[in-house]
């Protein structure tokens, strides 16, 4: 099992228990399902990452890693220094998997925590080496005090979105592959057990969830996060004073699927007068020349073709000269 005092100080940590919150997931650990323990990896996994690279040593003296480690992260490559493998890791440019949220889910569960993997959580503690055998000793019986995070304050703009921007929509965009077909999808402004504002929506069957909803100056701005996987979508929408809005209008911005690349793309939310269910909670595609829609789809269908751009593709950084010879 996982020692007692490692599990009381991950469960305890401030950043896990921000996100957790911002996500809408809680902070009952007995309660979380592998996805949720999944989430919580990623989060870890990044910060130890940045930490690996500022302290090779954790690497080269296989602390958290394990004898295979080297020989799956670099294929074909001869790195013989730390500072090497340090530079390797910035070079690769994605998560590196130190614990996996199945394994997390297990310590959780009464499961044999290995020794390296222990080594992960206390690296993401930010526990000097030099204490880790005492974190890691079964005498240890030391509890920390479980303080969970306080929700956000109330303010002005909490409160507007609260009175007049809740409820379900439906969002519609064209898809970012740019074939003629629009994307109407649900999307949820609710409020959680906690009193907190969230967001969540659906884009090809991944459910999105917002790690941060705010309205500044007449703009509300909901930040999404894949719950899945390790992507994010934004969305910007301009509702100015409106207090009874039934159709906003605004982009999101996100990364392409295919070509990776940033992609902007046009935005339209339509309230709904019932609330969404789990079996209504659902996205379907309309093509542009489709014929039987009901009012709402014909209407926005109509706006969206009468829209000179819907979507802003992004295109790979490149010299001046390159450029230069695109625009002649």
């Amino acid at each position: 099992m996982i020692p007692i005092k490692v599990k009381d100080a991950i469960e305890a940590s401030p950043e896990l228990n921000e996100q957790l919150l911002a996500a809408g997931l809680g902070l009952d650990w007995r309660k979380f399902n592998r996805t949720i323990f999944d989430f919580l990896a990623r989060r870890i996994n990044r910060k130890v990452t940045q930490l690996a690279i500022a302290q090779p040593y954790l690497i080269s003296g296989k602390l958290i890693v394990g004898k295979d480690f080297l020989e799956h992260l670099i294929p074909e490559q001869k790195l013989s220094s730390d500072d090497a493998v340090a530079q390797h890791l910035v070079e690769q440019k994605k998560l590196i998997t130190w614990i996996s949220g199945k394994t997390l889910h297990s310590y959780w569960n009464k499961g044999e925590a290995k020794e390296t993997k222990l080594n992960v959580l206390l690296t993401y503690l930010n526990i000097p080496v030099m204490e880790w055998d005492d974190w890691k000793s079964p005498s240890s019986n030391s509890h920390l005090k479980f303080t969970p995070v306080k929700t956000v304050r109330k303010n002005a703009q909490q409160d507007l979105i609260k009175n007049y921007y809740l409820g379900s929509y439906h969002l519609y965009y064209q898809k970012s592959d740019n074939s003629k077909n629009l994307v109407k999808a649900p999307f949820v402004i609710g409020i959680d057990e906690r009193g907190q504002i969230f967001a969540q929506t659906l884009t090809e069957g991944h459910p999105y969830r917002s790690s941060l909803i705010e309205l500044r100056d007449g703009i509300l701005y909901i930040h999404c996060e894949n719950q899945v996987f390790d992507e994010k979508e934004n969305h910007i929408f301009n509702v100015g004073n409106e207090t009874n809005p039934e159709v906003l209008f605004g982009v999101s911005n996100t990364i392409s699927v295919k070509k990776k690349q940033a992609i902007g793309i046009r935005n339209v939310l339509v309230r709904q007068k019932s609330i969404f269910t789990e079996k209504t909670f659902v996205e379907k595609e309309i093509a542009f020349d489709a014929v039987k829609l009901n009012d709402e789809e014909t209407i926005v269908l109509k706006f969206f073709l009468q829209q000179t751009v819907n979507l802003i593709n992004s295109q790979h950084c490149c010299p001046l000269s390159v450029l230069k010879e695109k625009v002649k």
